[in-house]
């Protein structure tokens, strides 16, 4: 039996707790199956970083395969690279370079397929990815139907297929750490809330949710309810900062720091409910066998809230009684949590049956030889080294990032200064319009204002 050398390549953060724990766990999943016996998967590499004919030439002497596995891969408004649409940074001519296959293991959602406005160089790169890859495993059934949509011969792509997030397999990938379930009567329950860009160009604004989420906590603290609070990333800290105090929340910052790797796990698993803004606060509650319900704020969360049979599980975050729905679904889980738990825990055996199966199909089809194997959890000794090996990568991660906000603040501070070189033009070429045009002149400043502040931090 052949034991295959895969590179891994990640998007690995020190600032995203979801894909912290994702990429390991896409790196355990594959080191688990057979005991370890099938595949290697230790060696990484940032998919991010400007591939080169050297890094190619590397991949096609020294391994089996590469492994793309992760979360926001697949193209959105500020992160797609030029090269590819996407963000893996390498060029289709380079990718013709590439003799190894790819498996993509457990990827997030595509971007919505727009005849008018599609992207030409992300549909052109990933129809070629897709040409060279032996397993092409997407998160939900929606997320699959949607990559369809990109292909110009989807009938064509056979290994374009359902792939659970490793996360969602938790309780099996991780038993020492994630064994204990929660006191089946305790009444707390984890709250997670992101506003990001697409959140709040989508409607849902600081200003118009956080009243209601206080008006929700305050309802579920006084139905004896103990919240707390989960922060991913650091926009999601906004809502506990301004409330946290007044409302007594126990806070939980799971990311900058190495020591959430594990122990947002431990956290996760103690809370029984869970009401989310996030895939990953849908996607590892469900993975410790808790409930999940979300704010539907997108395709992914409502896709995956589908992919279990639950859609009752999604809140309506624009509803004006926001926090009476919230709390009447919350009531109506908590009701029925032993139940709900047992056929939660069925859904879960299904997506490990799954990844076991893909896993024996992505080694058969690199090897040729059929292997039915389980997964292998990681011993004491193994799950320290994986820490070790987290923490040691910690700092380098942290500079890369703070490196890669400063150029995007640094590329806003570009843009508002060409802004308000137009806006100069304007003014000039326009006369009488001087009104008009101060308040665009004020947002432009204000603009500048906010990247150079970003540019600082």
């Amino acid at each position: 039996m052949r034991r295959l050398r895969l590179l891994h390549l990640d998007l690995k953060t020190v600032y995203s707790y979801g894909d912290q724990l994702l990429f390991e766990l896409v790196r355990q999943t594959f080191n688990s199956w057979g005991g370890g016996e099938q595949f290697e998967l230790t060696s990484s590499s940032p998919f991010r970083e400007r591939a080169t004919t050297a890094f190619v030439d590397d991949i096609n002497e020294h391994f089996d395969g590469v492994v793309i596995g992760g979360g926001g891969i697949f193209p959105r408004r500020t992160n797609a690279t030029p090269a590819s649409g996407w963000q893996w940074n390498i060029t289709t001519e380079l990718l013709a370079r590439l003799r190894k296959p790819i498996i993509v293991f457990g990827a997030g959602n595509p971007a919505p397929f727009d005849p008018e406005r599609y992207n030409e160089v992300f549909r052109r790169h990933v129809n070629r990815t897709m040409a060279q890859s032996v397993f092409f495993g997407l998160r939900s059934t929606g997320a699959v139907e949607d990559m369809r949509d990109w292909l110009e011969a989807p009938e064509d792509a056979p290994q374009l297929t359902l792939q659970p997030c490793p996360t969602t397999i938790a309780r099996v990938l991780l038993p020492r750490i994630a064994s204990e379930p929660p006191d089946e009567d305790a009444r707390r329950i984890g709250i997670q809330v992101g506003l990001e860009a697409a959140h709040v160009s989508s409607g849902l604004e600081p200003e118009a949710i956080f009243p209601r989420l206080r008006d929700l906590v305050l309802a579920l603290q006084e139905d004896g309810w103990a919240v707390e609070f989960l922060g991913h990333k650091r926009t999601d800290m906004k809502f506990f900062q301004e409330y946290g105090a007044e409302l007594g929340l126990v806070g939980h910052r799971l990311f900058g720091s190495t020591r959430v790797l594990f122990e947002g796990v431990r956290t996760y698993a103690h809370l029984p409910l869970v009401l989310g803004a996030r895939g990953h606060s849908q996607m590892i509650p469900f993975g410790l066998n808790n409930i999940p319900l979300s704010l539907g704020t997108n395709n992914k969360i409502k896709y995956f809230a589908h992919e279990i049979g639950h859609p009752e599980f999604l809140v309506d975050p624009w509803r004006s009684d926001f926090a009476t729905d919230a709390f009447a679904r919350i009531d109506a889980a908590d009701q029925k949590r032993a139940v709900l738990r047992a056929e939660l825990a069925a859904t879960q055996q299904r997506f490990v049956d799954t990844t076991r199966h893909n896993l024996s199909v992505i080694y058969e089809r690199l090897t040729g030889e059929q292997v039915d194997a389980d997964l292998v959890p990681y011993r004491e000794r193994e799950l320290s080294l994986a820490q070790a090996c987290y923490d040691a990568d910690f700092e380098r991660r942290r500079l890369a990032e703070e490196a890669h906000d400063a150029q995007a603040a640094a590329r806003g501070q570009a843009a508002g200064a060409v802004a308000g070189q137009r806006t100069r033009a304007a003014v000039q070429a326009v006369p009488g319009k001087n009104g008009s045009l101060a308040t665009f002149r004020r947002i432009v400043r204000a603009g500048r204002r906010r990247a150079r502040r970003a540019l600082s931090r």
